[in-house]
């Protein structure tokens, strides 16, 4: 077993920003076969895939991601990784004990946290962009960013405990990421009235349906931008925008990136 200490990856390093909060923010390449066997990391981390992807292996599961997949990682949790594609390209944000303690969060409510990935995603890329230009702001920031995953659990505890349509909902957003369905419709296919919809979307989603649709359309785009050769007018269209500049804007609004920008990292 190999045991990796404070920010230190299996892949190349290429930049490392820690806040002095318990936070390093570090990006790592995988341009070479590295070592496949089973290793742990002394801090708990979340890693955003940018590019490529890999075969990930614990103790009782296996999962194949790729570009814009999300994983969190407990403490010393042993794992491997095989199959890995050639560049692949991560962000990890690490966590130290002391941060959870001060912020009265543990791993397990991070790792919950995550089952929000869109909004988690969008959260590390901000994070990560905040690292691109740092001023005597970043630090906190970062911090104040990191804690919003918390809030995240207080909206999904209600979606576990929510009314059998609110899961249907979410399906039914999910499965027409690509369109622009209204509130009436939605109360058609669902047998609910418009009206509570309207009213409770906020309390299980934590957001407006509008906003939602919109965080569901970007997160899409991750990995069109990423892993395909269509340009920004033909990924704007295949996920539902009316025009390009639309989809610029709610691109940068969530991530804090251009799509131009994110596809060159």
């Amino acid at each position: 077993m190999y045991e990796l200490e404070k920010e230190k990856y299996l892949g190349s390093t290429k930049n490392i920003f820690n806040t002095h909060h318990g936070i390093s923010v570090v990006e790592t390449e995988y341009q070479n076969k590295v070592y496949e066997g089973w290793h742990s990391h002394n801090n708990a981390h979340i890693t955003l895939f940018l590019k490529g992807g890999t075969t990930e292996k614990r103790k009782n599961s296996s999962e194949t991601v790729g570009s814009g997949s999300l994983l969190f990682y407990h403490s010393d949790e042993l794992h491997l990784n095989q199959d890995t594609l050639f560049p692949s390209r991560n962000i990890n944000i690490e966590i130290e004990d002391g941060l959870l303690k001060e912020l009265q969060i543990n791993e397990a409510l991070i790792e919950k946290s995550i089952q929000n990935s869109a909004f988690t995603k969008f959260l590390i890329l901000k994070i990560f962009k905040e690292t691109q230009t740092p001023d005597t702001f970043s630090n906190d920031t970062i911090k104040m960013l990191f804690s919003q995953l918390a809030a995240t659990n207080n909206y999904l505890e209600r979606y576990e405990k929510s009314p059998f349509w609110v899961k249907s909902l979410n399906e039914l957003l999910n499965d027409c990421w690509n369109e622009n369905p209204n509130l009436q419709d939605l109360a058609k296919v669902l047998n609910v009235n418009p009206i509570t919809i309207s009213k409770h979307f906020p309390k299980y989603f934590g957001c407006t349906l509008g906003e939602y649709m919109r965080r569901i359309k970007i997160n899409r785009s991750l990995s069109l931008i990423q892993s395909t050769q269509s340009n920004l007018t033909e990924i704007s269209f295949q996920c539902g925008f009316a025009d390009q500049s639309h989809f610029i804007r709610t691109f940068k609004n969530q991530t804090g990136f251009l799509p131009k920008q994110f596809q060159k990292l």
